[in-house]
């Protein structure tokens, strides 16, 4: 399997996050792990699964984020299995709809990819981290939830 995590950045937190999913995932095949801000259009090109990850920032995604889906094919994604996940400080449950996974997921899907699962968000403490104890935790539990989201994708095609 040929997956790649793509990750934005701005204190470290989401890098963290991307890198452990990377970890848990490379069991299963190549998986490599890359910045929003150097992914080009050959990074896709092969591509089995595809997981995005940012932080939240002000109830959306980052503005450096947005560029990066203005630069790729409209279908580049198309038929690929996908997840996205961000990172987020603790918000009421009428703002947990407004996380920059779930805008994640859409442009994804926008793009022709299939998400495997629902949208994840992983918790910092207060705006700039660190992780709160036991997220990296989740995301290896997560990782292990997205091959078998892919396992079944994969069975049905």
């Amino acid at each position: 399997m040929n997956t790649i995590v793509i990750y934005f950045s701005r204190f470290g937190h989401t890098k963290l996050v991307a890198e452990t999913i990377a970890e848990t995932m490379q069991a299963n095949g190549s998986v490599r792990v890359i910045g929003a801000d150097q992914l080009t259009n050959a990074d896709l090109e092969g591509a089995e699964l595809v997981v995005m990850g940012t932080p939240t920032h002000k109830m959306n995604l980052p503005e450096a984020v947005r560029p990066v889906f203005d630069s790729l094919p409209k279908r580049i994604l198309k038929d690929v299995p996908v997840a996205a996940f961000d990172t987020s400080y603790k918000m009421g449950w009428f703002l947990n709809k407004f996380t920059a996974a779930k805008k994640l997921n859409r442009k994804m899907r926008k793009m022709g990819g299939k998400p495997i699962l629902p949208p994840e968000t992983f918790l910092v403490v207060d705006r700039e981290g660190p992780l709160y104890d036991g997220e990296i935790e989740r995301a290896e539990i997560w990782a292990e939830s997205i091959l078998d989201g892919y396992n079944r994708f994969s069975e049905h095609r």
